[in-house]
């Protein structure tokens, strides 16, 4: 009886390394979905970007030894990809093609480093791009940005570029000043990156619930544009991790993948209903269900073939 009871908390146990994340993923953008009154919140989603960038940044440190070629490369993918899809895109449907550049102009996510950690991979690798990547395309969007939806809404190269550096070099310059602050002061911060994958929970609801109030009152889209928004999305998706995969060789071809692969969503749908429009933000928005689930793929197999020996009950689950 007790070998039982002991099988099956430990079954319990695997089932909630492998699924618990994605699980909390998708539930919170299903709830965000199923209550749009949660819009109002959306004001709070570049404070709580700042907060998460803050977070990811205190603890990086780099030297020669921590770069790679690949690292420019996947760089340049990050502007190429987007841009190839969007002029091969505006001629067919401007839509479609301001979703896929949305899509895929997307900076590495800020968990990257985290799924990355959990698949015993170079973490340093991919942190390296969360802190590059991040910055160029800071940098590169607010002039970017007009060019490719000028035919869609009016906007501003300061006034996006005044809010990308906000959300980005703010919490980059904290961090800088974070190694000033008193040890018992560090200690006590580096405490809340506990709290990082909570905020991309409450992120992830936020925009769910902002892009499903826009759909319901918003915008009107009719379900054969809502597929081809999934479907540009997920080609986008796949085109990052399968290029990701090649630039980095057989070194880094798993950190490479992941770094083109896995997106910062929550900043790019931020941008799209802030500066275009909220039928733009679906792209991005399917990006974080396809990249979850991606993600609880990779780490599923590979926390399968590590845990066998841990955890009796893996084994019988696969009997």
């Amino acid at each position: 009886m007790n070998n039982q009871i002991a099988e099956m908390c430990a079954g319990v146990i695997y089932f909630g390394k492998l699924y618990g994340k994605t699980f909390s993923l998708l539930l919170s953008i299903a709830v965000g979905g199923l209550l749009p009154q949660a819009h109002v919140l959306s004001f709070l989603v570049q404070y709580l970007l700042i907060i998460m960038l803050f977070l990811a940044f205190i603890d990086m440190t780099f030297n020669r030894r921590s770069f790679h070629t690949s690292i420019i490369w996947v760089l340049l993918a990050n502007l190429a990809i987007p841009s190839l899809a969007y002029i091969l895109l505006r001629d067919v449907d401007r839509t479609l093609a301001l979703v896929a550049f949305m899509s895929g102009i997307t900076p590495t996510a800020i968990a990257a480093p985290v799924i990355m950690r959990f698949l015993a991979g170079r973490v340093e690798y991919v942190a390296i791009l969360v802190l590059c990547s991040n910055i160029l395309v800071a940098l590169v969007i607010p002039f970017a940005l007009p060019l490719v939806a000028e035919a869609q809404v009016e906007i501003s190269t300061w006034e996006v570029l005044r809010s990308v550096l906000f959300v980005v070099f703010v919490p980059l310059i904290l961090a800088r000043l974070f190694s000033y602050l008193p040890q018992q002061a560090q200690i006590s911060i580096r405490k809340g990156k506990a709290l990082s994958f909570p905020l991309w929970i409450l992120v992830l609801f936020i925009v769910s619930s902002k892009a499903a109030f826009s759909l319901l009152y918003e915008v009107s889209v009719s379900q054969a544009t809502l597929f081809k928004i999934a479907v540009v999305s997920l080609v986008v998706c796949a085109a990052n991790f399968g290029i990701g995969a090649l630039l980095g060789g057989k070194e880094y071809r798993r950190e490479a993948s992941q770094s083109l692969g896995q997106k910062n969503n929550s900043f790019t749908i931020w941008l799209a209903l802030t500066f275009i429009n909220p039928l733009i933000a679906l792209g991005p928005t399917f990006y974080v269900v396809y990249h979850n689930l991606y993600n609880s793929f990779q780490i599923y197999t590979f926390e399968k073939s590590h845990m066998k020996q841990k955890h009796p009950a893996a084994k019988n689950m696969n009997r």
